[in-house]
């Protein structure tokens, strides 16, 4: 169920950070890269999406098993990219 409701909410989220440098107002304070914030809420967006296909294809079990295991590396993709946009940026 969370799969239904997190994937538009990344989706938007994702977009209006990548279009309009958008960040929700609790992440403000703690992301020093929003593009890679964006690119992040769009990898777990991605990550969900797959999670959601994988559950309806019941009658391949192979198939749904590899979905799956994409959408978990995915998934930690997108986290790792959480962490990065937390870094600070190299000065030069």
């Amino acid at each position: 169920m969370i799969e239904v409701v997190g994937t538009p909410v990344l989706l938007v989220g994702g977009v209006a950070t990548l279009g309009w440098g958008w960040l929700p107002a609790w992440e403000r304070s703690d992301v020093r890269r929003p593009v890679v914030f964006g690119w992040a809420q769009l990898a777990l967006a991605a990550a969900l999406i797959t999670y959601l296909v994988s559950d309806s294809l019941t009658n391949a079990p192979h198939l749904s098993l590899t979905l799956k295991v994409v959408g978990i590396v995915v998934m930690l993709f997108g986290s790792w990219l959480f962490s990065v946009a937390e870094w600070e940026p190299r000065r030069r």
